[in-house]
């Protein structure tokens, strides 16, 4: 994890749900934690590091030099739950913002992502890659030990996470996670479809609680 890392450059607090592979749950939680705590006024963000189309402004059909069109910022008012941002939204976030960027180019789209959130109260993103830019107030790392799969960002994510939601119990499991997760940092067990436990709900409270806002 780099040490140029600073503080997200806005006023709001800012969580942060990573996990370790895709489908492990990652945008489950982040809806759980917008109906735990309906009034905070939440601005949800969901960053997707790679445009599977290739070019995120324009799709698959432009033929942009990898330099160019490096990133789209999209604004979801949909409430129908039926993609992630819109299941954001669902959930009670006011505003839901999905980010998409050319591999390894997420960092072009950050002075555009912060200028949005800078008047938000509380911002959850749904992201790995922003924590090698933004130190957030809380990062929470959802973990499968029955899943072997693990993306090169978690990895790096794992040493900086202040705790980790399981998908399974952890004696039963087997997989990196496993047996990379820090003893010292708070774990969780939540699987998916279960409610958000409320040991969880008071750790995250106590976060934002204790998170400065920036002046």
């Amino acid at each position: 994890m780099k040490a140029s890392r600073k503080k997200a450059p806005f006023g709001g607090r800012l969580i942060v749900v990573g996990g370790q592979c895709r489908k492990v749950g990652k945008t489950a939680l982040v809806v759980d934690l917008l109906r735990a705590f309906p009034s905070m006024r939440w601005v949800a963000v969901k960053i997707t590091p790679y445009a599977e189309a290739g070019c995120p402004v324009r799709g698959s059909t432009c033929k942009c030099a990898p330099n160019r069109h490096t990133f789209a910022i999209r604004v979801d008012k949909d409430r129908t739950g039926e993609s992630d941002t819109s299941r954001f939204l669902a959930a009670g976030a006011e505003r839901a913002l999905w980010v998409q960027t050319k591999d390894g180019r997420v960092a072009d789209g950050l002075a555009a992502l912060a200028a949005k959130l800078s008047k938000a109260e509380n911002v959850i993103v749904e992201s790995d890659a922003i924590i090698k830019f933004w130190q957030p107030d809380l990062y929470l790392m959802v973990l499968d030990p029955r899943n072997d799969d693990f993306k090169t960002s978690a990895w790096a994510g794992l040493r900086v996470a202040d705790g980790f939601v399981y998908r399974s119990p952890t004696s039963r499991g087997r997989g990196k996670g496993n047996r990379t997760a820090g003893d010292g940092l708070k774990s969780f067990v939540q699987h998916l479809g279960w409610r958000l436990p409320e040991r969880l709900r008071q750790y995250v409270m106590r976060h934002l609680v204790a998170a400065k806002h920036l002046s």
